[in-house]
């Protein structure tokens, strides 16, 4: 399980975020939706322990991720919103060196390579955007953590790989593993989500499963999308 408890992280500009409530449940995939800048990434970094927070508490199976960053990590597969990877090692490379920091093999890794069509052999400098982001994601499911943290995820996947991705997080979420997942489109959030959290300027404004949000969209007579840009335009929240 996912726990943040009254998150409040201030930049010096006095942006970041401000008393954030999430949780997400064993089993669960939660969207975290809204435009760049909404607080998301702040969000999600603070629960990696990378950035501090002023006020809160963090999370991940019952392990305080602050307190216990090393313990927190093995149980966490974490996806920034913008991966920094060692660009003259091959994804192999990659993969075997996070293999054999965690005592495992490459044998799930390399499955999922296949399953990406991913060329293993070239370094991350010869690969496309979307492939680069294919090694990332893989670096972050490799060891089957109980809970994932992923920030805009498919950014850069063309519409059959996000697909096969969406069937990776299925899998995940199947056998019990809590899932964050950041995006600012709702109609990506959908295939997976079973709920849906909304930042705006660095407060949480939405926290319903899925289902809700759609069955208010119908009676309303919109789509998805529609739907969702006019609730976030909204003056007041629904908080």
């Amino acid at each position: 399980m996912i726990e943040i408890k009254n998150l409040t992280m201030k930049y010096k500009n006095g942006k970041g975020v401000s008393d954030i409530n999430i949780s997400v449940d064993n089993g669960e995939v939660k969207g975290l939706l809204g435009p760049n800048g909404s607080g998301k990434s702040t969000t999600m970094r603070s629960l990696m322990g990378f950035l501090k927070s002023s006020e809160g508490s963090l999370s991940v199976e019952g392990i305080n991720t602050v307190e216990n960053p090393v313990e927190a990590k093995k149980i966490i597969g974490y996806l920034p919103g913008d991966p920094q990877l060692p660009q003259n090692l091959s994804s192999k490379s990659l993969f075997k060196l996070g293999a054999d920091m965690r005592g495992q093999t490459t044998e799930y890794a390399m499955d999922l390579a296949e399953k990406f069509e991913l060329e293993v052999d070239q370094s991350l400098k010869e690969l496309s955007k979307g492939n680069r982001q294919k090694v990332a994601i893989i670096l972050a499911v490799q060891h089957k953590p109980k809970a994932l943290i992923l920030d805009e995820p498919t950014s850069g996947l063309d519409p059959f790989h996000q697909r096969s991705f969406f069937e990776i997080i299925e899998e995940f979420s199947n056998n019990g593993a809590s899932i964050l997942l950041s995006s600012h489109i709702i109609s990506e959030v959908e295939k997976v989500a079973k709920s849906m959290a909304v930042l705006r300027d660095g407060v949480k404004v939405y926290d319903e499963t899925y289902e809700t949000f759609l069955s208010k969209a119908q009676e309303e007579g919109k789509d998805l999308e529609d739907a969702f840009f006019s609730f976030y335009d909204r003056k007041e929240s629904n908080v």
